[in-house]
C-alpha cells in the first residue's frame, strides 16, 4: 500500500519526529492511517461495480 504525502506534510512530520513531539507525531499518522483507510475503500468499492 502506497500513501503520496505532499512536501508539506513530509516536512511536518520529519519535524515533530526530530524535535521529538509525540502528540504531533501521532496526529499526523492518524490522518495518514484515515486516508490509507478512505483510499482502500475507494479501491473496494470501484472493484464491487458501487
Amino acid at each position: 500500500m502506497v500513501l503520496n504525502l505532499t512536501e508539506n506534510e513530509f516536512m511536518q512530520m520529519k519535524a515533530a519526529v526530530l524535535d521529538r513531539d509525540g502528540k504531533e507525531a501521532l496526529r499526523l499518522l492518524k490522518e495518514f492511517i484515515k486516508r490509507i483507510e478512505e483510499q482502500k475503500n475507494a479501491g473496494m468499492k470501484s472493484h464491487l461495480g458501487g
